[in-house]
């Protein structure tokens, strides 16, 4: 999948080329279909992603504290609730600005917190096979469990284990918009191919010593067991996952002001800003991931109310992440048919990769086939479970982009009615017998008509 995005990067040979998701898809497939993406991308996956973080972040913190500490029930769970928002708004507020306004300290900070996660993993993949090779290969494990599993493999699980991991690589995808910053832009395929082995060795290695210690694969209770429930060095380890989710807000918010100013350039949405590109389409950002960020605070407390106990801010926005991973990974899934349909075609100039094609192919398969049941168990296996939030979510936000797209391209459209006649065809006297020169030179008379009025 990744050797298909990086064929895709080259295609960003000058500097006033875009790599960004909505770039790739105005090159490899048509100009209304990255308009969709771009529109997906703006208003609703990367604000998502960022109120996620922000509220994450502070809840893992908070969390911790009051599973040793009980502050829960010493503060009162309205007072507990209403600090972790006040918190969660400052983080959200404060990367949103400094992306704005500065560049330096936000990359720092993305390559210091980068650094600093893989601490709690390396400990525990040293500390997971010190238990291991301590208690003896009789303890039990993932491998050796106390109740035997299943012994028939299921197809469903296999599937649900697949999206997270897939998400798990989200970044490298988002790792290649960089691309048009870079003074080298030659160095960026095999940087990122190299980082994706990489990572991909070290996950394997996470994944195995957390299995090969536990039977519940929890890295969590995993600290517990290695520092023999040593309250401040538990905390400590958690408290730096929790930081580790700081490079998700850092890195959206720095992304989201590069996609919109993107999107603005390519003429993929109907916005202009004449001066200060950057700044403005950060602002819109923090504009459009404020609202997404009281919406879904607002909803969290309002459905949780109910149980005073379980009262939580947290809640849609937990829940909204599987319906933007789903949207995001069928955007990827058209991309790469477009990929792969250039190879033939030869529409667009790219760096062939060896062995491109094959992996290509392969890899369009695979997410159908993930993708395909991922939608099946939203919408046929949440449904007869009655756990409708999954696919109510999806379909809320898939009107919504729906909407805000048809909006777009009648504005688009009205601005540049020669290129882009969308509003002409919406007329259903059009529909049927259509003459494009015709309609355009009738609309621009009538246009210029009411003009002289």
């Amino acid at each position: 999948m990744m050797l298909t995005f990086i064929e895709a990067t080259s295609t960003a040979t000058n500097d006033g080329d875009h790599s960004t998701v909505q770039s790739w898809a105005k090159k490899f497939i048509n100009r209304r279909s990255a308009s969709l993406f771009s529109i997906l991308y703006i208003c609703m996956y990367m604000p998502v992603l960022i109120s996620l973080a922000a509220l994450f972040s502070i809840e893992i913190v908070f969390d911790t504290f009051n599973d040793f500490f009980s502050i829960a029930s010493k503060w009162g769970m309205v007072k507990f609730t209403i600090i972790k928002i006040v918190l969660s708004t400052i983080l959200l507020i404060f990367f949103q600005l400094l992306n704005i306004y500065t560049f330096s300290p936000s990359r720092y900070i993305q390559t210091i917190l980068t650094f600093v996660k893989f601490l709690p993993l390396i400990v525990a993949i040293v500390g997971s096979f010190s238990v291991f090779f301590i208690g003896g290969v009789d303890q039990k494990n993932s491998f050796n469990p106390s109740e035997p599993f299943e012994k028939s493999w299921k197809l469903t699980t296999i599937f649900a284990t697949i999206i997270p991991i897939m998400f798990a690589f989200d970044g490298f995808v988002y790792a290649a918009t960089l691309r048009k910053d870079c003074e080298n832009k030659k160095v960026v395929p095999p940087a990122m191919l190299s980082a994706i082995l990489a990572v991909t060795l070290f996950y394997i290695t996470v994944t195995v010593s957390i299995f090969v210690s536990r039977e519940d694969g929890n890295i969590f209770e995993l600290f517990n067991s290695i520092f023999n429930s040593n309250v401040y060095l538990v905390v400590f380890f958690k408290i730096i996952i929790a930081l580790t989710m700081l490079t998700i807000l850092n890195g959206y918010s720095t992304l989201l002001p590069k996609t919109i100013n993107s999107a603005i350039e390519e003429k993929l949405i109907f916005l202009n800003f004449k001066s200060n590109l950057y700044k403005k389409g950060g602002y819109l950002g923090f504009a459009i991931c404020g609202l997404i960020y009281i919406i879904f605070v607002s909803l969290s407390i309002i459905i949780t109310s109910k149980n005073i106990n379980e009262l939580s801010a947290f809640y849609i926005s937990n829940y909204s992440s599987n319906s933007s991973v789903m949207f995001s990974f069928t955007s990827y899934l058209i991309i790469m048919i477009g990929v792969l349909v250039n190879k033939k075609t030869k529409k667009v100039k790219v760096e062939n990769i060896k062995g491109g094609l094959v992996t290509g192919i392969i890899s369009i398969v695979m997410l159908t086939i993930v993708l395909g049941y991922a939608y099946y168990d939203f919408f046929v296996n949440k449904m007869i479970n009655k756990d409708y939030t999954d696919p109510l979510l999806l379909i809320v936000f898939g009107i919504i982009i729906a909407i805000i797209w048809f909006i777009n391209e009648i504005l688009l459209s009205k601005k540049n009615i020669e290129k882009n006649d969308f509003i002409l065809r919406l007329n259903p006297k059009n529909w049927i017998k259509y003459n494009k020169e015709q309609k355009v030179k009738e609309y621009l008379n009538k246009k210029g008509n009411k003009n002289n009025v």
